[in-house]
C-alpha cells in the first residue's frame, strides 16, 4: 500500500514536518534524567515519528516527553510513549498533552493541512477519548 494510501485510512492526519526535536526520559537504566536530539519526521495530533540516534534506548513502552521548539516563545511539549521501531524510525504515541501545547500543535497542523475542518473533527475525537479514559 502506498504512503498516500496508508495516509487515507487513518482518523489523524499526519503532516510531514522534518525538524530537530529534544526527547528526554526520567529513569533509563537507574539514571535521573537522560535527553537526546532527535529529528522529527512526522506529527499528528497522536504522536510523531521520530528519527533517532544510535544510543537511543528503543523499548517499546517506555514513557518519554518530546519538545518540539517552533519559535523562541512557542514549544510543543509532548508527554509521549515508544510504541513502535523500524531501523532508526521510532514511533510515539502522544499522552496527556497541556492546552499550550495542543494549541500550538493544532496550529502547526491547521497551517499544512488543506482544511481546518479536519483539525477539528481530530480534535474533537481526541478530547473525547481522554476524557474516557
Amino acid at each position: 500500500m502506498s504512503n498516500s494510501g496508508q495516509q487515507d485510512h487513518r482518523r489523524f492526519r499526519r503532516i510531514n514536518f522534518v525538524e530537530a526535536v529534544q526527547v528526554t526520559s526520567d529513569d533509563i537504566d537507574g539514571v535521573d534524567e537522560v535527553s537526546w536530539q532527535a529529528e522529527c519526521r512526522d506529527i499528528s495530533m497522536l504522536g510523531m515519528l521520530l528519527d533517532v540516534p544510535n544510543n537511543f534506548p528503543l523499548l517499546v513502552g517506555t514513557p518519554f516527553e518530546v519538545k518540539l521548539t517552533l519559535a523562541e516563545d512557542v514549544i510543543i511539549e509532548m508527554p509521549c510513549t515508544l510504541v513502535h521501531v523500524n531501523g532508526s524510525y521510532a514511533g510515539f504515541r502522544a499522552e496527556m498533552m497541556s492546552i499550550e501545547s495542543l494549541t500550538s500543535l493544532r496550529r502547526l497542523l491547521e497551517q499544512n493541512l488543506q482544511t481546518s475542518l479536519e483539525i477539528e473533527r481530530e480534535l474533537s475525537e481526541l478530547i473525547s477519548k481522554q476524557e474516557v479514559v
